[in-house]
C-alpha cells in the first residue's frame, strides 16, 4: 500500500509541477490579452520587454529556475524508477497524454521562431509567394494588403526580413498548417502546437516499437523536459525533424527496408541538414559484412536515391542555386556558441575560427567514414551509432556558430543505442541546455549575442560529466573489493 501511495505521488507531483509551470500562460489568457501583444517571458507578474534588470525579472527567473529542476529531478526518478510507477503500457500511455497537453496549453515562452514559421507559411498560402526568394519584410513593402496582417504583423523583427532557412519539407508543413488558420494568428498558434503534440506521440509511439516495447526509453523521451518545453510549448521543428528519424530508423531495424530508410532520412535532411549525418552510418552498418568496393557501390547507390529524392523535394521551391544560401545563413550568425567569445571581439576572427573548427569537423567525419568503409571487424549497430553520436556532439559544440538550447534534442533518436553512462549525460545536456536559458527572463532574446548562456551550459555539462565519472570509479573500486 505504501509502494503504491510513493509511485502515485511522484506521478501527482510531476503533474502539479507542469501545471505551475503553464500557470503563468493560463493567467494571460484569464486577463484576456491577445496573441498579437504577446511578450514571450515566464512570470506571474508584468513586465516590460527592455534589457534593464528589474526585481520582477530576477523573481520570474529564479521562479523559472526552481519550477523547471523540480520538473527534471521528478522526470528523472519517474526514469528510474519507471517499473514501479507505472504497472502497464496504458498507465504510461495515459500520463504521457495528459503531461503533453498541460505543455500545449503554455503559451511560446523562451522563442519567438514558431511565429516565423506561421508568418512564412501564410506569406506562401495567402500571398502566394515563395518563401525562398521574398521575405514577408519584402511581401509587406511590395503588397499594401499585407501590412495589416496579424500574421505578418506578429514576425518576429529578426526574421521579417530572413528568407526561409530550412529544408523544402518545412515550408510546404507550414503553407498547410498556417493556410488552415484562415489568416487568424490565435489559431494559427494552436494548430502548429497540435501538429507538435500529435508528432510527440507518434515519436513516443515510434520508440516504442523500435526498442520493442521497452518503457524506461519511451519515458526518457517523452517526459523530457526540453522536448515537452521546446517542442510542445515553443514549437521547434525539430519535432518533424526527429519523427522522420524514426521513421527511417523504424524501418530499417524493424523493417529491414533501406529505401524506405533512406527516403525518410532525406525527408529529415529536407527540414534540417544535420539528419545527412546519420545516413552512412546506417548504410555501412547494413552493408558491414561485405568487402570496401561492394560496400562503396551500394552506399554509391544509395546516395543517388538520397539525391533524387533531396531534388525532387527541392523542385517544389527551386528557381536557381541561390536556393541553398540557407545552409550558410544559419552558420554566418554568432550567437550562443563558442564562438560568440570571438565575435564580441572580432568578427573575422570569429569567422576564420568557425570556418577551421567546421574544416576540422568534416575531416574527422569523413575519416571515421572511410575507417568503416574498411573495417573487417563485425560491429554490432550500437558501435556504430555511438560513433556517431559522438561526432554529432562535437558538430553541436565545436562547429554550429548559432546554438540554441533546442538543438539539444537532435540527440534523442539515438538514444536507445548508447551506454547508460552516455543515456545519463545526454539527458543532463537536455536538461542543462534550457536551465541555461534563465538568461532569457532577463535580457529576453538579446541574450544570445552574450556569453552567459554558452558559459553556463559548458559549466554544468562538466560537472555533471565530473560527477558522472566519479560515480564510475567508485562503482569499481567498490566491485574490486
Amino acid at each position: 500500500m505504501e509502494k503504491v501511495r510513493s509511485k502515485n505521488n511522484l506521478k501527482l507531483i510531476f503533474i502539479l509541477l507542469c501545471v505551475a509551470f503553464a500557470t503563468p500562460s493560463v493567467m494571460y489568457f484569464i486577463t484576456g490579452k491577445s496573441i498579437s501583444n504577446l511578450v514571450s517571458s515566464f512570470t506571474f507578474f508584468y513586465t516590460n520587454p527592455t534589457l534593464e534588470i528589474t526585481p520582477i525579472k530576477i523573481i520570474s527567473s529564479i521562479l523559472f529556475l526552481v519550477i523547471f529542476l523540480g520538473i527534471s529531478f521528478v522526470y528523472y526518478k519517474i526514469v528510474k524508477e519507471h517499473k514501479k510507477v507505472f504497472n502497464n503500457n496504458k498507465q504510461i500511455a495515459k500520463f504521457i497524454i495528459i503531461v503533453s497537453i498541460i505543455f500545449l496549453i503554455m503559451l511560446p515562452l523562451t522563442s519567438t521562431d514558431v511565429f516565423y514559421y506561421i508568418g512564412t507559411g501564410w506569406s506562401e498560402a495567402h500571398y502566394g509567394v515563395n518563401p525562398y526568394y521574398t521575405s514577408v519584410q519584402e511581401l509587406m513593402q511590395a503588397n499594401p494588403n499585407a501590412t495589416s496582417d496579424e500574421i505578418l504583423l506578429k514576425m518576429p523583427g529578426v526574421w521579417a526580413g530572413q528568407t526561409i532557412v530550412y529544408g523544402p519539407v518545412w515550408p510546404l508543413i507550414c503553407k498547410i498548417l498556417s493556410g488552415l488558420s484562415m489568416g487568424n494568428l490565435s489559431l494559427a498558434l494552436l494548430i502548429y502546437k497540435l501538429f507538435n503534440l500529435i508528432l510527440h506521440l507518434s515519436n513516443a509511439y515510434l520508440i516504442y516499437k523500435i526498442t520493442k516495447g521497452k518503457k524506461v526509453f519511451v519515458l526518457a523521451y517523452a517526459l523530457n523536459p526540453l522536448v515537452l518545453f521546446d517542442g510542445i510549448t515553443n514549437v521547434h521543428n525539430e519535432m518533424l525533424v526527429i519523427f522522420f528519424i524514426l521513421f527511417a530508423l523504424y524501418f530499417f531495424v524493424r523493417k529491414k527496408d533501406m529505401f524506405l530508410t533512406v527516403v525518410f532520412f532525406t525527408l529529415a535532411t529536407a527540414v534540417k541538414y544535420f539528419a545527412i549525418l546519420l545516413i552512412p552510418f546506417i548504410v555501412l552498418y547494413y552493408y558491414r559484412k561485405e568487402k570496401p568496393l561492394k560496400k562503396i557501390l551500394y552506399s554509391s547507390l544509395w546516395a543517388i536515391v538520397f539525391i533524387i529524392v533531396l531534388c525532387m523535394c527541392y523542385a517544389l521551391y527551386m528557381r536557381d542555386f541561390s536556393i541553398l544560401k540557407g545552409i550558410a545563413t544559419q552558420q554566418s550568425k554568432f550567437s550562443n556558441s563558442m564562438f560568440i567569445f570571438f565575435a564580441i571581439r572580432n568578427m573575422d576572427l570569429a569567422i576564420t575560427v568557425s570556418k577551421g573548427l567546421m574544416l576540422a569537423f568534416v575531416i574527422i567525419y569523413v575519416c571515421t567514414i572511410i575507417k568503416l568503409l574498411f573495417t573487417t571487424k563485425n560491429y554490432i549497430l550500437s558501435t556504430y551509432i555511438r560513433q556517431y553520436n559522438f561526432l554529432l556532439i562535437i558538430f553541436i559544440f565545436g562547429a554550429i556558430t548559432n546554438l540554441q538550447s533546442w538543438y539539444m534534442l537532435w540527440l534523442l533518436p539515438t538514444l536507445m543505442w548508447q551506454s547508460s553512462e552516455n543515456i545519463k549525460q545526454i539527458m543532463a545536456i537536455t536538461i542543462i541546455a534550457e536551465i541555461s536559458n534563465i538568461i532569457y527572463f532577463i535580457y529576453y532574446e538579446s541574450y544570445i549575442f552574450g556569453q552567459f548562456y554558452i558559459i553556463a551550459t559548458i559549466l554544468l555539462n562538466v560537472i555533471v560529466s565530473y560527477k558522472n565519472d566519479y560515480n564510475i570509479k567508485r562503482r569499481l573500486k567498490c566491485k574490486n573489493y
